[in-house]
């Protein structure tokens, strides 16, 4: 997969962002830099959200990604296009992907996504018919699947700041496994070996004979189910009660060491509090109009139908009745005729014509007499005036069916009402934080502590009761006095031939992983440049797990390094499964330093960067990537560098050439 191009309109920091990312073979470098604050994180945002959508579910998502200095300015809708590449059977295949954002009439958001593969195109939204649009988007995931799918992009889409916090304390087999198992695309196998465990009991439970022993056998496999769910739930807990320990270990030192914290916690209460009363003033409205809704349901829903079905016989009444009415003179009263008369024939007779003797009140009643003797008739004259009136105002009535707008706002505050008891929980902790307390924070990270331990034990337990019922298991197998089953007897071998699959391909790629591992851990890892006699992989998915040691032979222990050299470990892996990998994805990494000292950064511009992928693009400030001492290190390998300019008046990010005013030759 190559990224060839990125374009981003109204999107957080940028107005119009339209950016040529194209790499050479031998110079696989894109270096983007800026300031803190100048749109790094939000260029590496935009590139993230054209694979895999934005997550925006309100009118407040919305606004909160639109780039302030659109507002009143041009179309309020927020586009992120993607150009990239990508091999699919063997063959070359360019891809345009294009996600559109935007508020409908009702203030929600809507989502457009096109997918143009050599000119095939794939387009769906939030209006496509549900058949169409699942269909649809099931081409467009299968093709971003097939280039880099979401579930391994944050092993290829990374802060280097965060990497190292993938190897904190005992999570380290665990992202291990998990890194390798997805990478590698040895999960497929494992995932075919359960299934064929589980075809291979429901096939025994059928073909016991006894119905004891086929009893005995289905209540072991409801207890062994029954014992996994209570395991994952503890693994659940076990990882939970980790990312608490991860996540709150600096503030719960700075507590422990007195710092005062009083101000940071308060703001992060005042901004949990406004999310409470947002949702709160998003329910009362929405009851408000709920109710609004059921008291003139006849309005929104039998009104528009009735009218629909009468409109044609309606609009026939209304144009006879009209045409009936159009002569106004038959409406005349005839004490008013009289009067018109009257003036009438006193100006004839002053105009010499003598008609003293003509009878007023006799010729008004002739006159009307007339009007009516003219006047058409209708069959729908039956109608009174304000029966008319009723029925045009049935047929030219403005109505309007809010209820799937009602229905989607509902699911949305559901979810938002669910998360409010999280968010209750969080602001009592940290008000239990501020100084003068009983710095609770730090009671509760050391029962956390506790737990994780209580968890651990738990789990082994768990594991092994789980061991003892799949002997027993086992045990059971068809009665001897019966022909073998040869769909039994495939079935049984499935799981361990799939097992072995994964297996043996670990195996074919363990050695290659090994010596990749070493000789990057040899040329970056500062701490022990040049000293690392082997890397060991172990062999068996179950109980995966690596091992580093040093040329004396002694073991080097990675829960014992320190915070940047966990950083540089975590990195090569990540170039090792790059390499060896079912795929060939970009590499992207923001505060491309993080926590590296002097050697550790050099080390990485000479040996590492380079190397890493067909198309790296690395975010940096000036403070990591230096203009002065780093550029020249690694510009031989840069195919294009770009700098972030933040225009604070204008709320926007612009894009110049070159690396803080450093051009890159060609």
């Amino acid at each position: 997969m190559l990224i060839k191009r990125i374009r981003a309109k109204n999107f957080k920091t940028y107005l119009n962002l339209d950016l040529d990312i194209v790499t050479d073979p031998d110079k696989p470098i894109v270096l983007i830099g800026g300031a803190n604050g100048g749109g790094k994180t939000t260029f590496f945002d935009a590139i993230y959200g054209a694979l895999y959508g934005l997550q925006i579910n309100t009118e407040r998502n919305f606004n909160e990604l639109l780039n302030a200095g659109a507002l009143g300015k041009v179309d309020e809708k927020i586009e992120l296009e993607l150009f990239f590449s990508g091999r699919v059977l063997n063959q070359e295949q360019s891809y345009v992907l294009t996600r559109t954002y935007m508020l409908n009439s009702a203030k929600k958001p809507v989502e457009s996504v096109k997918l143009n593969m050599n000119g095939s195109i794939f387009q769906y939204g939030t209006a496509t018919p549900p058949a169409q649009r699942a269909e649809q988007e099931a081409q467009v995931n299968k093709i971003i699947k097939g280039n880099l799918p979401e579930e391994l992009s944050r092993y290829f889409l990374f802060d280097a700041m965060e990497a190292g916090n993938l190897l904190k304390e005992d999570r380290l087999n665990r992202v291990i496994r998990e890194n390798i198992e997805n990478v590698m695309g040895f999960n497929r196998y494992l995932s075919i070996a359960k299934a064929a465990e589980s075809l291979a009991q429901d096939y025994t439970a059928q073909l016991l004979e006894l119905e004891k022993e086929k009893k005995d056998y289905l209540d072991l496999i409801d207890s062994k189910k029954k014992e996994y769910e209570l395991l994952g739930e503890l693994n659940e807990q076990h990882r939970k009660a980790l990312d608490y320990s991860v996540s709150n270990k600096d503030l719960y030192d700075k507590l422990k060491a007195g710092l005062n914290e009083e101000s940071t916690i308060n703001n992060k209460v005042k901004q949990l509090e406004e999310e409470l009363k947002a949702v709160e003033r998003e329910e009362k409205q929405y009851k408000e109009e709920a109710n609004e809704f059921i008291k003139n349901f006849e309005l929104h829903i039998s009104l528009p139908k009735l009218a629909e079905v009468l409109h044609n016989d309606i609009s026939l009444i209304l144009s006879e009745r009209k045409q009936t009415d159009s002569n106004e003179l038959s409406h005349i009263s005839k004490g008013s005729l009289e009067e018109v008369l009257v003036k009438a024939i006193n100006i004839l007779n002053n105009k010499g014509h003598q008609l003293k003797d003509v009878s007023v009140s006799e010729l008004a009643h002739n006159v009307l007499q007339s009007f009516k003797e003219e006047q058409t008739t209708s069959k729908y004259d039956y109608f009174t005036a304000q029966e008319v009136n009723a029925l045009e105002s049935l047929a030219n009535g403005n109505y309007q069916n809010p209820y799937n707008s009602l229905s989607y706002r509902k699911q949305t505050l559901e979810q938002e009402i669910a998360n409010c008891e999280k968010i209750e929980k969080q602001i009592e902790e940290l008000k239990s934080q501020v100084p003068g307390s009983d710095y609770s924070l730090i009671k509760a990270y050391e029962d956390n502590e506790a737990t994780i331990k209580d968890l651990e034990v738990k789990i082994k337990e768990k594991e092994g009761h789980i061991k003892k019922i799949e002997g027993k298991i086992q045990q059971f197998d068809i009665p001897t006095t019966e022909e073998p089953d040869p769909k039994f007897e495939a079935l049984k071998k499935l799981e361990p031939l799939f097992e072995e699959i994964a297996n043996t391909l670990l195996k074919n790629k363990k050695d290659k992983i090994e010596e990749k591992m070493k000789i990057d851990l040899n040329a970056n890892l500062a701490a022990y440049q040049d000293v690392i006699s082997r890397v060991e992989l172990s062999e068996d998915l179950k109980d995966l797990n690596f091992s580093i040691y040093h040329k004396s032979g002694n073991e080097i222990y990675l829960s014992q390094l320190n915070t940047a050299s966990t950083q540089v470990v975590v990195q090569v892996l990540l170039k090792a499964l790059h390499e060896f990998g079912d795929y060939d994805p970009p590499v992207m990494i923001d505060t491309v330093m993080g926590v590296l000292d002097e050697t550790s950064r050099s080390t990485l511009l000479e040996n590492y960067f380079p190397e890493l992928s067909h198309q790296t693009i690395l975010l940096s400030s000036d403070s990591e990537v230096r203009p002065n001492s780093d550029l020249e290190k690694i510009a031989p390998f840069v195919s294009k560098a770009y700098t972030l300019i933040r225009d604070k008046e204008l709320q926007k990010t612009d894009v110049v050439e070159g690396y803080f005013g450093n051009q890159i030759e060609g």
